[in-house]
């Protein structure tokens, strides 16, 4: 019984001298790795161009109280995708991920989507980018979302928006 405790002591301090020593190891292992961001810089870059910013701008005045205006949301977020059990998503999915509205107006009561403005180019058939751009069109379409294609060559103005938008008020 006398070498009962001298031999717990010991025993105890063996246990929490390797507990020290892992929790150290692990400690400078994660050190020696580094932060892998710290490897990298970041710069903080605008949001829009500048053309974007003006039609924004313009966008905010023609939706007034009317819808709230989003830009640069990707397309997953605004859409729930709902699949037959059993089918393999990760290729809509990719697809989809890649994909941004430029100008997204939301009703503020319901907080659904009702339209997406998209700022492009017209895309050929013949391009690769035209079975995305098929995707993101017949989706909003299923979804029951208005897509309005807008040319960044084009000089907007307000009236002209409320025009293309849809949102003249009947007389």
């Amino acid at each position: 019984m006398e070498l009962l405790y001298p031999i717990l002591g010991i025993g105890a301090l063996v246990f929490l001298g390797s507990l020290a020593w892992e929790f150290g190891r692990r400690r400078s292992g994660a050190a020696a790795l580094g932060d892998p961001a710290a490897a990298m810089t970041f710069v903080s870059k605008p949001l829009l161009t500048d053309q974007e910013a003006q039609l924004y701008n313009l966008l905010r005045l023609a939706v007034e109280d009317r819808y709230l205006l989003f830009t640069q949301i990707p397309l997953w977020s605004l859409l729930d995708l709902r699949l037959p059990s059993g089918t393999p998503p990760v290729g809509t999915l990719r697809e989809l991920a890649l994909k941004q509205a430029t100008f997204v107006l939301v009703h503020p009561g319901s907080r659904l989507v009702e339209k997406v403005v998209q700022v492009e180019r017209p895309i050929s058939d013949d391009v690769p980018e035209a079975s995305h751009v098929r995707l993101f069109e017949s989706a909003l379409r299923a979804a029951g979302v208005q897509l309005v294609r807008l040319s960044p060559v084009h000089v907007y103005t307000v009236p002209g928006l409320i025009n293309v938008l849809d949102l003249a008020e009947p007389e």
